[in-house]
C-alpha cells in the first residue's frame, strides 16, 4: 500500500520526492497507530484504503498550511530556502494542459490529476471514497469539461 499512497501524495500535491515520501511514511504511522485491525475481506480492505487515503489528504493539508507559513516568513525575508515544487511536472504536463486543469473545479481537479498520474479509474473511486460508477461519471464530466477549457484557451488572443 506505501507505493499507492507515496504516488497519490507526489500526485495530488506535487510535492518533492522526498518530502511525498515522508508524508507516506507518516500516513502509514498513523494507520499502524490507531490499531486497525487486519481486514479479512474486500469490503474491509476497501475501508482501510480509504481511511488511508483520508489521513493521507490530512497530512497533505498540513504540510501545504506548512509550505504556506514558510512562503509567507520568506517573503518577510525570514528564510532563505524553500523546497521548490516537482519540476519534473512540466516536462510530463504541458503548461497548456496544466493551466486548462488549474481552472477546473476542484473535484474535477483532483480526478483529472489522478487520471494524468496513471491510477485507474477503480484506484480513483478508491482514493476519493465514491464507487467506481461515480468516479467513471465523473471523470468523463471532468473530461468534457477539460476539453472545453482546452478549446477556449486556443480560441484566447494570447
Amino acid at each position: 500500500m506505501f507505493p499507492k499512497v507515496h504516488r497519490f501524495i507526489r500526485v495530488r500535491a506535487r510535492f518533492p520526492s522526498g518530502l511525498a515520501e515522508d508524508l507516506a511514511s507518516e500516513t502509514m504511522l498513523t494507520v499502524w497507530r490507531k490499531q486497525v485491525p487486519v481486514p479479512s475481506d474486500d469490503v474491509g480492505l476497501r475501508q482501510l484504503r480509504t481511511l488511508t487515503y483520508k489521513i493521507a489528504l490530512g497530512h497533505i493539508s498540513n504540510a501545504e498550511r506548512k509550505r504556506a507559513r514558510e512562503s509567507d516568513v520568506l517573503h518577510q525575508g525570514m528564510l532563505r530556502v524553500i523546497p521548490e515544487a516537482d519540476p519534473t511536472y512540466e516536462a510530463v504536463v504541458p503548461v497548456v494542459l496544466a493551466e486548462a486543469v488549474a481552472r477546473l473545479d476542484s473535484n474535477d481537479r483532483q480526478g483529472v490529476n489522478l487520471m494524468i498520474a496513471g491510477f485507474r479509474t477503480a484506484e480513483i473511486a478508491v482514493i476519493l471514497g465514491i464507487s467506481e460508477k461515480a468516479a467513471s461519471m465523473r471523470l468523463a464530466r471532468a473530461r468534457k469539461r477539460l476539453g472545453r477549457r482546452l478549446v477556449e484557451g486556443e480560441k484566447d488572443p494570447a
